[in-house]
């Protein structure tokens, strides 16, 4: 399962830099994965450290335990905090060979079956750690118990999964349960008193130009140091406590409908759209239609656990990489006005897409209709008001997309890529506008 965030992230700019004691946890975690030695090769990668759902599937929820240990999920730990993380592992050493041995067998049953749904790794790395503390290694009978175990994991989930997740839900317990998760997690995230200037200026960088091979790596290295600074998960936070604190308006950008942020219900309505305000159980919903191969996705117990989580999270992503994703795309949204040609941007990222929508055909008719006194189509009203305040339908599309990335666990760390998502939306909003207005053309045409 996911890591929470659930205390003061401590890698402010010294700590980037690598000043003071402080160590990335997953360093942490690999230096201690290789000192258990032989028998966790199957967890692991070809370069001998855990592969990313070892760690995603059972040393985070199940070793280090990170709801019961919340010390252990920030992204920079300190020494005596290093040295009780490895000491844990280390601990752990015979089950984690115990697991290994488990999801070897039920690899075996799982071809011998021809169970072709889902992915081995999400789906049994957790089961193989409860056999160990269980069971203990395989014995003589450890084929059939692994196959009765492959099977539990398979049931139903040929089923709908949003009937699933209806089903789910619908037990008191487990609603209870999730809200005690909920108000827990979302009382443990703190902001630091960490500044939030050179995260900023890092910015004018990762969304400025880059002339040379040279220029794009010390871009390239800004925005993997930008990743790991405090500022995105601070802003975040402060949302909670000290909006005004903030540089923006996330009212006016469209990302929630009050301040001080408030926990997000567990289930909800359609009247909360803003992506702040969305419950956890219409986040899954929207996971659950958007996935292209719902078995690749984790059980609809463990999902809408993890969804808790990140909806406590700031900016409601578990990935510091997404959070501060969303902050340059904050930054970059505040500048987009197609409809005022006096606008200035100070980003490259927002001059390119100004540009390219300044150039579109429904943006200049739209500032023809705003010059005139011709009335205005209701659906071409509604891509005006769009144009009016773009940074809204940007930042919804954009939360989306990192939302997707969040639950799939798909990086967003190349500079590169962050640019080309950052102007992709921008298109994808842009083409929403033009359909509205073909579609309303053609309901002229007809009538």
């Amino acid at each position: 399962m996911r890591r929470p965030y659930s205390v003061p992230m401590s890698a402010g700019p010294d700590t980037v830099a690598g000043v003071g004691t402080s160590q990335p946890r997953r360093a942490v975690i690999d230096r201690a994965w290789r000192m258990i030695g032989p028998g966790v090769e199957v967890l692991s990668g070809d370069d001998g450290g855990p592969l990313r759902r070892t760690v995603k599937r059972i040393i985070d929820p199940l070793v280090l335990r990170l709801r019961s240990n919340p010390a252990y999920s920030a992204p920079f730990v300190d020494a005596e905090v290093a040295a009780e993380m490895a000491d844990v592992i280390a601990d752990h050493a015979d089950r984690l060979r115990w697991a290994a041995a488990w999801f070897e067998l039920m690899k075996q049953e799982r071809r011998r079956l021809r169970i072709t749904t889902g992915n081995a790794q999400d789906l049994y790395f957790p089961v193989c750690f409860e056999l160990a503390v269980t069971d203990g290694a395989p014995g003589g009978d450890g084929l059939d118990a692994a196959s009765a175990a492959l099977r539990a994991v398979h049931d139903d989930r040929d089923r709908t999964a949003v009937e699933v997740l209806n089903a789910h839900v619908a037990a008191p317990q487990v609603m209870a349960r999730l809200s005690a998760q909920l108000h827990r997690s979302w009382a443990d995230v703190r902001a630091d008193d960490s500044i939030s200037g050179p995260f900023m200026a890092g910015l004018t960088t990762v969304l400025g130009p880059a002339e040379g091979h040279r220029a794009a790596v010390a871009r390239q290295r800004v925005w993997s140091a930008l990743i790991a600074d405090a500022t995105p998960h601070n802003l975040g936070a402060r949302a909670r406590s000290h909006p005004s604190s903030l540089p923006w308006s996330l009212i006016d950008l469209g990302l929630t409908a009050a301040l001080p942020l408030a926990p997000p219900p567990l289930t909800g309505g359609p009247e909360r759209d803003r992506p702040l305000d969305r419950s956890v159980v219409d986040r899954v919903r929207a996971t659950l239609r958007r996935a292209l191969d719902r078995d690749e996705l984790p059980a609809v117990p463990l999902l809408c656990a993890e969804e808790v989580d990140r909806a406590c999270a700031p900016w409601g992503f578990l990935g510091e990489d997404k959070q501060a994703a969303l902050v340059a795309g904050i930054e970059v949204a505040g500048q987009l006005a197609p409809l005022d040609e006096r606008a200035a941007t100070t980003y490259q990222v927002a001059a390119i897409i100004q540009a390219r929508l300044r150039k579109e055909a429904y943006v200049l008719h739209a500032r023809r209709v705003l010059a005139g006194a011709d009335p205005v189509h209701p659906r071409q009203r509604r891509v005006i008001e769009d144009l009016a305040c773009f940074a809204q339908p940007y930042l919804s599309r954009l939360w989306a997309r990192l939302h997707g990335r969040d639950v799939w666990q798909e990086p967003c760390d190349d500079v590169d890529d962050l640019r080309a998502l950052l102007e992709g939306v921008a298109r994808s909003v842009s083409l929403d506008h033009r359909q509205r207005i073909k579609a309303m053309l053609e309901v002229q045409v007809s009538q």
